[in-house]
């Protein structure tokens, strides 16, 4: 009797030290990675994790929301109006570049286009992986075009010409809002100061977003809110809605918004390029992008970090980029996936996100420094505050400008990217 227990306790044993190495094979690694996305980005976030899980057996990344002040998960999606923050606090993060390399994973920095990954780096080393980045663009209604007798395929190339189809549509009573604007800071000081050469801050870090060409920028968008073809509804993307829903002619406001206008399928809308100023030398230059990236927190385990490098090899793969990029209008990373835009196939679909990455990748003004304005949520408060107080009739537009230029310098604090590059000014 005792000889059969005996006998069945080594068989159980060797059983168990069987087992253990094949339950071993099968443990998963699970990843939480923090967010702070709503609506329909937040959808398509877990569609995209979703699909990285069905495909990764040891593998599962749980998505939940960030708490504000949150200690970093693993895996962290910030998005564009806290780029700054992370960016100012690279100690509490893992570069990605350097966890790429850890854990063996090819990767190229200089195979993202350049002012996305300069948007991310510090030390020369990419922090954060920038996977939702857009750029304004323009966007017009083709029906309310038509309405008013003009050709549906031709957007303003210039703020000129803008006024001009402004009039034009005010005059055959098309629609009531002529043209808005989604985030004013960033599409009027950051960009509109970009695509123009003319810098926002000095070499030595001194605001500087009140030369003529911004004064005069904003002094004409004042004359048109008076005369009504411009109309504000706030100082976010509240824009977007009222474009999306056929009530404005045109709208400047980022790339991404196309994927919307896609899914709603109201009307026809045409896709071009800020407008430019008709008399500024060697315009236009470039454009900017900002957007959420992918940081990764430190103070967790090599088996995490393992698994969160496999799910950044997965997120640049050319089949996610594109599928990022069509389901949220975002801007391609990597050359396969921005190729794959190009292709007659996905042109239309991607038009938006086609011309925004043309646009960052022309030669920056190399006498022009820009300060990334709006990054800095105290710093776009004020230039917000103060840009209305001209719209309102309470400042003129020099005034404004030079009050938030005093102002924002006691909040305002320099990224710490890496240089840009650029073309010199023609004369």
């Amino acid at each position: 009797m005792f000889q059969a227990k005996t006998a069945f306790v080594r068989r159980s044993s060797l059983f168990l030290t069987l087992l253990v190495p094949v339950s071993a094979a099968f443990a998963k690694t699970e990843l939480s990675m923090s967010h702070q996305l709503e609506g329909q980005h937040a959808k398509e976030l877990q569609q995209l994790v979703n699909r990285f899980n069905e495909n990764n057996k040891d593998v599962e990344v749980q998505l939940v929301k960030r708490a504000p002040n949150g200690k970093p998960t693993v895996l962290n999606l910030a998005t564009r109006a806290d780029l700054a923050k992370y960016l100012n606090n690279p100690e509490a993060y893992v570069s990605v570049e350097k966890l790429l390399a850890d854990n063996k994973v090819k990767f190229n920095p200089k195979a993202i286009a350049e002012p996305l990954r300069n948007a991310v780096t510090v030390n020369n080393q990419v922090q954060a992986l920038p996977v939702a980045f857009t750029t304004p663009v323009l966007f017009w209604n083709k029906d309310i075009f038509k309405a008013a007798g003009l050709d549906p395929n031709k957007g303003p190339k210039t703020w000129e010409e803008m006024q001009d189809l402004s009039g034009k549509i005010d005059a055959a009573r098309a629609t009531n809002c002529e043209y808005t604007t989604s985030w004013p800071v960033w599409v009027h000081i950051d960009n509109v100061s970009a695509w123009a050469g003319a810098q926002t801050v000095t070499p030595d870090g001194k605001l500087a977003f009140n030369t003529l060409i911004q004064v005069r920028h904003l002094a004409r968008l004042t004359s048109w809110y008076k005369t009504e073809y411009f109309t504000s509804f706030g100082r976010n993307n509240e824009a977007d809605a009222h474009f999306v829903n056929g009530e404005c002619a045109m709208i400047t406001t980022n790339s991404e918004l196309i994927a919307e206008l896609q899914a709603s399928k109201k009307f026809d809308f045409g896709v071009g390029s800020l407008p430019v100023i008709d008399d500024n030398a060697g315009a236009p230059f470039n454009t900017l992008a900002a957007g959420a990236a992918i940081w990764v927190g430190q103070g967790h385990s090599k088996d995490d970090y393992k698994a969160a490098a496999k799910f950044l090899e997965y997120t640049l793969t050319p089949q996610t980029q594109l599928t990022i990029a069509r389901q949220g209008g975002f801007l391609p990373l990597t050359p396969a996936a921005q190729a794959g835009a190009q292709s007659k196939l996905l042109r239309d679909d991607l038009q938006a996100q086609d011309l925004g990455l043309a646009n960052v990748m022309k030669p920056a003004d190399s006498s022009a420094t820009v300060g990334w304005i709006s990054l800095n949520p105290q710093l776009r408060q004020i230039v917000d505050e103060e840009m209305e107080a001209v719209f309102m009739g309470k400042k003129s537009a020099k005034s404004a400008l030079d009050a938030a230029v005093t102002r924002g310098q006691a909040v305002y604090k320099p990224l710490p990217t890496v240089a840009k590059t650029g073309k010199a000014r023609r004369k």
